[in-house]
């Protein structure tokens, strides 16, 4: 079984696939017998924490953890930055804005100079 878990608010969606045993004359893969009850049980155990590191990733993410529980909502929902992403953000944008000051102080002096 396999999950991709992003943090965006989506219901998980668990893959599972066949465990391949071999391959026959044909290159068909013989798949081992697979007892339906146990998998069913597998795949909701595995579902049940899917559900629960989703929910708390987009947590982290500024979403809304109740929305992973039903399919499709997380389309309604807008995600909103975490304090440190707000930080983090308000930083780059103070260095830009430095590189800029620090840029036309560069071709002022030069152009005094170049006089």
């Amino acid at each position: 079984m396999r999950v991709a878990l992003e943090g965006d608010g989506s219901t998980p969606n668990v893959m599972t696939h066949d465990v391949i045993a071999g391959y026959d004359d044909n290159g068909k893969p013989i798949s081992q017998d697979v007892d339906a009850t146990a998998l069913k049980n597998s795949q909701q155990a595995f579902m049940a924490e899917a559900i629960k590191v989703q929910k708390s990733l987009t947590e982290e993410n500024g979403g809304d953890p109740s929305k992973v529980n039903i399919i499709g909502a997380e389309k309604d929902m807008k995600l909103k930055p975490t304090a440190q992403q707000t930080m983090t953000a308000a930083m780059m944008k103070d260095v830009a804005t430095l590189k800029i000051q620090v840029a036309q102080l560069q071709k002022k002096e030069e152009s005094t100079n170049g006089n």
